[in-house]
């Protein structure tokens, strides 16, 4: 099952996708690079996964290149600030409007990824 590209009922823009794992695997497989559009959105451990494998990752049509290595660990902010407050809730909407639902432990992890998020 590999990540393929939705079209939204608004028009025919694409709709974002989340890159995984086992899309690098099955790239790996096929001997092929994984190709990243731009709003696409390639998880932490298929990035991992892709250096592991040496699998390219393209983004956009720029070529191929390796995929991205770790980020230097950031350390937690607090998430009262007007813009991140702002954020969060942009974030969320977006997740449920894209689901349809909202799936467990949202919050929760919404907070991971903004407290890893460096400051403004």
């Amino acid at each position: 099952m590999g990540a393929t590209e939705h079209r939204t009922s608004r028009g025919d823009q694409p709709r974002r996708r989340f890159v995984t794992r086992t899309d690098v695997e099955d790239a790996a497989a096929a001997g092929r690079p994984v190709r990243v559009g731009a709003r696409d959105v390639l998880t932490h451990e298929a990035a991992q996964r892709a250096r592991d494998l040496g699998v390219p990752v393209e983004r956009d049509g720029t070529g191929a290149r390796p995929a991205p290595g770790p980020a230097a660990p950031t350390p937690p902010r607090p998430s009262a600030t007007p813009a991140a407050a702002e954020l969060r809730a942009v974030v969320r909407s977006a997740v449920i409007a894209e689901l349809g639902h909202e799936p467990a432990g949202l919050d929760a992890a919404i907070d991971r990824v903004l407290a890893g998020r460096p400051a403004p």
